[in-house]
């Protein structure tokens, strides 16, 4: 039987526009390239690409009762992604992200609307943690009301077997010291590299790596051109993305690559791969998706 990996998702609405532009206030109109909609937040691209991969996803979430809403629940049943999770609210809009992709780089916009009906109450009702074997933690910032019953749950989710992993994404507060006190609970740390360096205030990716790595778990640094670097005590062990994958790859758009990466790390390293295993599923998750706009469009499929 595969392992069940159940993830509380920070599901949005993702409009993506591309184009060398800056926006500029003043009434200014410019044009962009060209755009994309498609189904975001951190949680939902792991777990559209977590299954296509082969592996088992649950997926709990909150979208608002509104077109934006019924688009994102037909869109993961598409995806072969199961909403028997996945809740509709009356109280608040839907999520939404609005990014601007510029060459390798982007910036986003996000109403956070339906984000604040993920509760501690509502995952504890929907029982979805009780059948999982692995749970897989995204947005830790973005669902800031979360915060205090992680605290509380993953100690005892430990003591029965669960194994856990984290991608904190960005802080908008930048508040990361409260993500210190869940660290000695996670088995598998995927931050990227600034996120890294705020959360341990450390001025390089090996000290960063090394301060992280001793709270137990294993931590994986994403660095994105650079490839990653994993740290399972105090030295890291650097990996460079192959020729193979980097070779003629032109970047449509970055959105999504570090939660594919993430996907494609898990799955193999809940197989029980070897590390350059894990790390090479990851980077091939990774590099797909840079060829899309949106986080969905380029994923792999495994056969």
């Amino acid at each position: 039987m595969k392992p069940i990996v159940a993830v509380v998702a920070d599901l949005c609405l993702d409009i993506l526009f591309t184009g060398e532009v800056i926006p500029i206030y003043g009434q200014v109109e410019q044009y962009v390239d060209d755009y994309h909609i498609e189904l975001g937040g951190s949680a939902g691209i792991f777990a559209s690409q977590f299954t296509k991969l082969g592996g088992s996803v649950d997926l709990y979430g909150v979208i608002g009762n509104d077109f934006f809403g019924r688009f994102l629940k037909e869109r993961l049943q598409e995806l072969n992604i199961s909403t028997r999770y996945v809740t509709s609210s009356k109280s608040y809009k839907t999520a939404v992200g609005l990014g601007l992709a510029k060459g390798n780089d982007r910036a986003m916009l996000t109403y956070k609307g339906s984000f604040n009906g993920v509760t501690a109450n509502g995952i504890m009702e929907s029982g979805i943690l009780q059948k999982a074997s692995h749970l897989h933690i995204a947005s830790y910032f973005l669902l800031e009301q979360l915060q205090a019953f992680w605290l509380e749950e993953l100690p005892i989710l430990k003591a029965k077997g669960i194994t856990i992993s984290l991608d904190t994404n960005w802080s908008p507060e930048e508040d990361w010291h409260k993500v210190h006190a869940i660290l000695p609970y996670i088995d598998v740390f995927i931050p990227n590299e600034e996120e890294a360096l705020r959360i341990s205030g450390k001025a390089d990716v090996e000290q960063a790596g090394s301060w992280l790595s001793h709270f137990g778990g294993w931590v994986v640094i994403k660095q994105g051109e650079k490839g990653a670097t994993v740290f399972n005590g105090s030295s890291g062990q650097h990996f460079t993305i192959p020729e193979s994958l980097s070779k003629g790859l032109k970047i449509a758009d970055t959105t999504g690559a570090g939660d594919n990466f993430d996907a494609g790390f898990l799955y193999a390293w809940l197989k029980r791969a070897s590390l350059k295993e894990c790390v090479n599923l990851a980077m091939r998750c990774g590099t797909g998706s840079l060829s899309a706009i949106g986080g969905i469009e380029g994923q792999i499929q495994l056969p």
